[in-house]
């Protein structure tokens, strides 16, 4: 079943998620006493998993 043409389609979605995590990963890092390099490796992983898991599901 094809999605309508304007329509998101389930990568616009993990890639929507995926820019979110790393955006709050480096504000949790700025914005507190954890490290900015510890907050931005975790967003990294988190985004990874995101991507991960988001292409693994399409299959």
């Amino acid at each position: 079943m094809d999605a309508p043409r304007g329509a998101p389609t389930r990568y616009d979605y993990v890639l929507g998620g995926m820019g979110l995590s790393l955006v709050c990963g480096g504000a949790v890092g700025l914005a507190s006493a954890v490290p900015l390099a510890v907050a931005s490796s975790v967003a990294s992983v988190v985004a990874a998993a995101m991507l991960l898991v988001g292409t693994v599901g399409q299959f």
